[in-house]
């Protein structure tokens, strides 16, 4: 979204982690030249090693937390002051801040992930001014997940005259789009604040325009604001030909609105829209410009490895490619809303996306590591009374416009689910939710249906919900085989879909049979595999979003700092999962896959069960050039006749119906080749290779946006990557270089990001660094043990 006079005012904060008596901090004249320089969005535990004596305990990764104070100088002209008014956009602090200008308290938000704007036109002056920011994320524990600590996305300084559109004022709706595609209407809806003495008459504008910058549609409206009060404004605007927003094709219109006194433009608004008819049914599951598609999503939390929660676009547009080529559809925000921008990838790559507003309502959780302890944890549950509605109606305020969203959830694993008072809860934040949005439904994360009796979700809870959303659906007894069958058929009008089901979890590269979380690479599959061949073959089921499509910090148990449920690491390495699911959920591109390494020198002759993932018809597999066997797996979802009987007797027979294939072989040093066929022609190659010790490292070096990330290898004396190699890695610049930090993926490694050395996991490490100067030349040197320098030019 462009705002008209809005600033980014990321650079040049100061920063001290302690507290002090009273607001002392604040004060214009304190003297802050001691304290640190740095550029938001900041994130302070990613600067500190985890400590199992941390207050945030297990569930939060044992982060530091803490209090910690920002400032910053803005220099306002005379004039400016004088004529304008002011406010300041946060757009993410973690947690309860309280703001200052110059001393005067202004304002402030309980909430970590919400953004919130402050008034400060009345406490600003000519020339110098100074924002103060507190940060009090010391009430620990208050998360099951890594929440990071402080200013962790981006600021903006606003300007507007005496009139100006709400900070979350315009809101558009697809209304209709015709059978045919050729006409679509759209509700436009724009909200005015007044903040003159004197009654205003503005004329509101609404332009679309296309990718090109064609205007396409034209529309307005006049409207009367009473002094100091706001008016909103509406018009109905038609599109011919549109071209409607999916999963495939995202295309993006932009939206201006613009607001007129008399003749002069005193405020603009510009944002990205799509149009769309996004539909749930009991039959056909989730319906999107009236074709069926299933959703295939993954959950995600909001941090990103070394970054910690500070939030980067270019960052997740990277993590966000790779999702899209494992062949995912649907995002999940759990648990909470997430970065304005982090949306604004999902509209434009075709994400179906799930938005949240919070883990917890009225009855808190334990976010401990031993789950029965008696000891105090914090959470939204403690501001849930005071301040779920206003949180809930900013989120769907603020995101409002985003076609990507077609589903909005009131809560997650709500423990209230179990408890009579449970539906009136529902009741009242769904009442709030459609006051807010007549077309989006919503749904509630649900863990316990069909659980033990005791905390059982109750069937008035379900049913105040407009979508059921299932957690674990094959959790509970017969159900790990009927999963949402016996439902469907008690409740035949119910909308489905599954909001968080089991992923394919374990750390990248462990090959053992029983891994640290007991994961076992030979089964890590199976539990997936049963689901998705349910739900792809019920139209009813709207699709799954799995946990997770990344790891993430938190949810841990010392010695871990983080979960490995995702099909990619923290550092962006994919794991063996992300080739499993880009098999069954990429049609458009050819997958074939091989595990494990075939490094197992000492194991000669022990039988070492081989894992190909793979949407190739039928797969052979060579052990140095001695063919092993061609298998073959079934289709899924499997079909029968088509057109007569004898129309399902295939070419070949498939040998499994797992969605995977598997071979016995026992080990010889060498090569393991495998060849895909699709009908009798050969698609694709994969070969795994016995490689040779540790001899170099080498580099892939990929700018990514301001930052320069650099993909740290550890290779023979061939150039192949050694895949059980550990080696620790040492880093040397110079000060043109801000050293953001190293990431292997490893959740065992308990050091701290922006430590100069790392050990690889896997044979592999990720580098980050940020230029000081743009435009200068700078080298970073790498060195492992009894190995040459490897320089990297930046």
């Amino acid at each position: 979204m462009e705002l008209k006079d809005t600033s980014l005012i990321n650079q040049n904060w100061k920063f001290n982690l302690e507290d002090c008596n009273g607001d002392s901090f604040a004060g214009a004249e304190y003297d802050d030249s001691s304290w640190e320089v740095l550029t938001l969005p900041h994130d302070w535990d990613t600067f500190f090693a985890p400590d199992k004596d941390n207050k945030s305990g297990a569930g939060g990764g044992y982060a530091k937390a803490g209090t910690g104070w920002y400032r910053k100088e803005v220099t306002l002209k005379d004039e400016d002051v004088k004529e304008s008014g002011y406010e300041l956009i946060f757009e993410g602090i973690y947690m309860e801040s309280t703001i200052y200008v110059n001393g005067q308290k202004v304002g402030g938000n309980n909430y970590g992930y919400t953004t919130f704007s402050v008034d400060i036109t009345d406490k600003i002056v000519p020339g110098k001014n100074v924002i103060a920011v507190k940060v009090n994320n010391s009430k620990q524990p208050n998360s099951r997940w890594y929440t990071g600590s402080g200013i962790y996305r981006d600021v903006y300084l606003r300007k507007h005259g005496d009139i100006a559109v709400n900070l979350f004022g315009v809101k558009v709706d697809t209304n209709t789009v015709t059978d045919d595609g050729t006409l679509a209407t759209l509700d436009l809806r724009t909200k005015i604040d007044n903040y003159s003495d004197t009654d205003k008459d503005s004329v509101i504008r609404w332009t679309i325009k296309d990718k090109s910058g064609k205007e396409i549609a034209a529309t307005g409206a006049s409207l009367w604001i009473k002094s100091k009060g706001s008016a909103e404004a509406a018009s109905m605007m038609f599109v011919n030909n549109p071209v409607l927003w999916s999963e495939k094709d995202p295309y993006l219109y932009s939206l201006e609105t613009s607001v007129y006194e008399g003749e002069t433009l005193v405020d603009r608004r510009i944002e990205k829209i799509g149009i769309r008819k996004a539909l749930f049914t009991k039959d056909k599951g989730f319906v999107l410009n009236g074709e069926q598609v299933k959703i295939k999503g993954v959950c995600l939390h909001h941090d990103s490895g070394l970054f910690g929660a500070a939030f980067h676009k270019e960052v997740w547009s990277e993590r966000f490619k790779s999702l899209k080529d494992m062949g995912v559809n649907g995002i999940r925000c759990s648990h909470n809303p997430p970065a304005p921008a982090f949306l604004d990838l999902c509209d434009e790559m075709g994400f179906i996306v799930m938005d949240e507003i919070c883990d917890e309502w009225t009855l808190g959780k334990n976010k401990n590591e031993n789950y029965y302890s008696d000891k105090p944890s914090y959470g939204f549950s403690q501001f849930f009374s005071q301040d779920a509605e206003k949180e809930l109606r900013t989120m769907i305020r603020r995101d409002y416009n985003h076609p990507s969203i077609v589903l909005w959830s009131i809560g997650n694993e709500i423990p209230e689910q179990g408890y009579a008072s449970g539906a009136q809860i529902v009741k009242m934040l769904s009442d709030i939710v459609h006051s807010e949005d007549s077309q989006r439904l919503i749904t509630s994360a649900c863990d316990n249906i069909a659980s033990l009796p005791a905390i059982a979700t109750k069937d008035s809870f379900l049913e105040a919900l407009d979508v059921v959303g299932y957690n674990y659906v094959g959790r509970w007894r017969e159900r790990a085989e009927r999963f949402y069958e016996d439902d469907k058929i008690a409740h035949p009008d119910r909308l489905f879909i599954g909001t968080e089901n089991p992923s394919v979890c374990g750390d990248r590269g462990d090959y053992s049979l029983e891994g640290p979380n007991n994961t076992n690479y030979t089964t890590a599959t199976l539990t997936h595999e049963a689901l998705w061949r349910f739900t792809a073959s019920r139209d009813y089921v709207a699709g799954d979003y799995i946990w997770t499509g990344i790891d993430y910090l938190g949810e841990a148990h010392w010695p871990r700092r983080g979960a490995n449920f995702g099909a990619i690491d923290t550092a962006g390495f994919k794991k063996d999962a992300y080739y499993y699911f880009r098999s069954i959920w990429n049609k458009d591109d050819v997958t074939l896959h091989l595990l494990p390494h075939w490094n197992f020198k000492g194991d000669e002759g022990i039988f070492k069960q081989v894992l190909c993932y793979t949407n190739c018809e039928r797969v052979k597999l060579y052990l140095n050039g001695r063919l092993i066997s061609e298998k073959s797996g079934a289709a899924c979802p499997r079909y029968g006749a088509t057109q007569s009987w004898d129309d399902e007797m295939r070419r070949y027979h498939p040998t499994t119906g797992d969605l995977h294939l598997s071979w016995d072989v026992p080990y010889e040093a060498g090569e393991l080749r495998a060849e895909g066929y699709i009908g009798d022609k050969l698609v694709k190659e994969c070969v795994v290779k016995t490689t040779g010790k540790m001899s170099k490292l080498a580099a892939d070096v990929k700018n990514v946006g301001e930052f320069t990330f650099v993909e740290i290898s550890a290779a023979d004396e061939n150039g192949n990557c050694v895949p059980n190699e550990d080696s620790v890695v040492a880093v040397k610049y110079d000060d043109t270089v801000e050293f953001i930090g190293m990431d292997a993926g490893n959740m065992l490694d308990l050091s701290c990001y922006k430590e100069e050395k790392r050990a690889m996991l896997a044979g592999k490490l990720l580098a980050v660094f940020r230029k000081k100067e743009q435009g200068s030349r700078a080298t970073v040197c790498f060195k492992a043990e009894g190995l040459s320098e490897l320089n990297i030019d930046i």
